[in-house]
């Protein structure tokens, strides 16, 4: 599980550290990542509390400090495992997929409440989490709650124009590479597994995550033969 220690600067600049020397010199820097943020509050008034809307590990392991947290739904985005990691969850050799937001359909989660005077540092936290890269895009959207509220909340979709997106992926490519890839944050399969089952406990039925549940179990069984992994320039290696 990911905890809120491992979330600072100095840890962060760390891994985008190891990432350029790796030769991958997308990762953003300490002010890149400052920016970004400054950029997604730009309308935020301050005495404000602010929503996030959560559809993969920040399901099962937020590492936020909140005041509320609640099912919810977004329409026009969809749960998609839509780009490489080759670090994370995966090597360059055989890299791992992420979860991301992709334009179409809709996608069930949680939102979480944030207090105002824990914005800033709350989302500093969670920006060194997901703006890494660069992979993602902040963006508010119109979430409904459970209890039938509609807020505004920022959520992470992803840059189609990123070296990283990998989104007309097959299912088959997609089970095979979430199947076997394994980094130093663990294997891919738990980060689905984790995903599903939380979704399932929250009482969403997520088709997606289910047909990639079946695939990889039959890919772990030996039901199906490997596929020639994806080669190192497929992530953005330079």
């Amino acid at each position: 599980m990911l905890k809120r220690e491992e979330l600072t600067s100095e840890r962060i600049d760390q891994i985008v550290a190891d990432a350029h020397r790796a030769g991958y010199d997308f990762f953003l820097t300490s002010e890149e990542r400052a920016a970004s943020l400054d950029q997604a509050l730009v309308d935020h008034k301050s005495g404000e509390e602010v929503w996030v809307f959560a559809y993969g590990s920040l399901m099962w392991n937020p590492a936020l400090e909140f005041t509320e947290a609640l099912p919810s739904k977004v329409e026009g985005w969809r749960r998609s495992f839509c780009f490489w990691t080759p670090l994370g969850r995966g090597t360059p050799e055989l890299p791992g997929l992420m979860l991301a937001l992709e334009g179409g359909g809709s996608c069930e989660g949680i939102a979480y409440r944030l207090a105002p005077h824990l914005v800033r540092s709350e989302l500093a936290i969670l920006w060194n989490r997901e703006m890494l890269s660069g992979v993602y895009q902040a963006r508010w959207v119109p979430t409904r709650l459970r209890d039938g509220r509609i807020v505004t909340a920022v959520t992470f979709v992803v840059d189609t124009a990123h070296c990283q997106y990998c989104g007309d992926l097959s299912m088959e490519r997609a089970a095979h590479h979430i199947a076997f890839a394994e980094g130093r944050r663990g294997a891919c399969r738990d980060y689905l597994i984790s995903t599903a089952e939380h979704a399932r406990s929250l009482g969403i039925h997520d088709a997606y995550l289910e047909e990639l549940m079946q695939r990889v179990a039959g890919l772990r069984d030996g039901h199906a033969i490997p596929l020639v992994p994806a080669s190192a320039e497929a992530v953005g290696q330079a």
